[in-house]
């Protein structure tokens, strides 16, 4: 009679751009063979603190949060020897309401239709993550803080289409992370061949994105909410993990977003990923 084969669950964690993944990816300790590619998305497995992950960045916007999401509850379901258990997104926002920049936010509950209607974190991810003491790096003299609980908003101006990468385009408009163990400067394609529909499908269409305008929200981003819908229809707990990127709180005075995006970005990514492998340390799993 043969053994039956290991179960070996895993919490997937997800990410936007380039610059949350590789947050995320410096914090992981790769597997010998890490990389399965399923649907053209790539998945990095490892471990971090010590517990089973996947490692995926979706890419930008609601419709690729969906897709890639879907993608590897399918390819990795609780029947396989390699099953999803939770989901975690870990990423940057724009802060409101509680929320400054450098801040981090764990909210109970998300929206995708601005407050109509909501759908709640895992009761017990949301219950650990209430337990966590983290040390957040600074924004100037001022120390960011972890909240938890409250109201998140995701949303994006782009129609109902994927939001594109563009080959070699940094570190949030960029195909992979600078950190994937299987990157290459030939991935996704040509620069100049995708750079047209990039702008016209892309950038140009998310140019009036509401940041961080409505202070009922602690978080509002572009994937969130749908990644947890998503993980809600397969019966997987979800917790969204969030720091901001804009809002108030700006030592420097930059005005507002993108500006202060983009030079708060790193920092806020890698606040969510201090929180994240924090949350991952503590939880004993689902």
């Amino acid at each position: 009679m043969t053994a039956a084969p290991h179960r070996r669950q895993r919490t997937l964690v997800l990410s936007a751009f380039p610059a949350e993944t590789d947050a995320l990816l410096a914090r992981t300790t790769l597997d010998p063979d890490p990389v399965v590619i399923h649907d053209r998305k790539h998945f990095y497995l490892g471990s971090v603190a010590g517990k089973d992950v996947i490692v995926a960045m979706t890419g930008i916007g609601l419709v690729n949060a969906v897709r890639t999401t879907e993608t590897a509850l399918r390819r990795f379901p609780r029947s396989s020897s390699t099953p999803i258990d939770a989901v975690l997104f870990s990423g940057v926002a724009g802060g409101a309401g509680r929320t400054s920049v450098g801040d981090v936010a764990i909210p109970a509950r998300w929206t995708l239709d601005n407050g109509a209607s909501f759908i709640c974190a895992d009761p017990a991810m949301l219950a650990a993550a209430q337990t966590l003491v983290v040390d957040l790096a600074s924004v100037g003299n001022r120390q960011p803080r972890l909240f938890v609980g409250g109201d998140g908003y995701s949303n994006d101006h782009n129609n109902g289409q994927e939001f594109p990468c563009i080959p070699r385009g940094g570190s949030v408009f960029g195909c992979q992370p600078a950190r994937a163990p299987d990157r290459s400067l030939f991935y996704s394609g040509n620069f100049f061949r995708a750079v047209g529909p990039w702008l016209h499908k892309g950038l140009l269409s998310n140019l009036g994105i509401v940041t961080a305008q409505n202070p009922a929200f602690d978080a509002v981003d572009q994937e969130t909410a749908a990644a947890h819908a998503v993980a809600l229809a397969h019966g997987v707990p979800f917790l969204g993990i969030r720091g901001m990127s804009d809002g108030p709180g700006d030592p420097l005075h930059l005005p507002g977003f993108p500006f202060q995006f983009f030079f708060y970005k790193k920092l806020a990514a890698d606040n969510a990923a201090r929180v994240t492998e924090a949350f991952l340390k503590s939880w004993v799993g689902a």
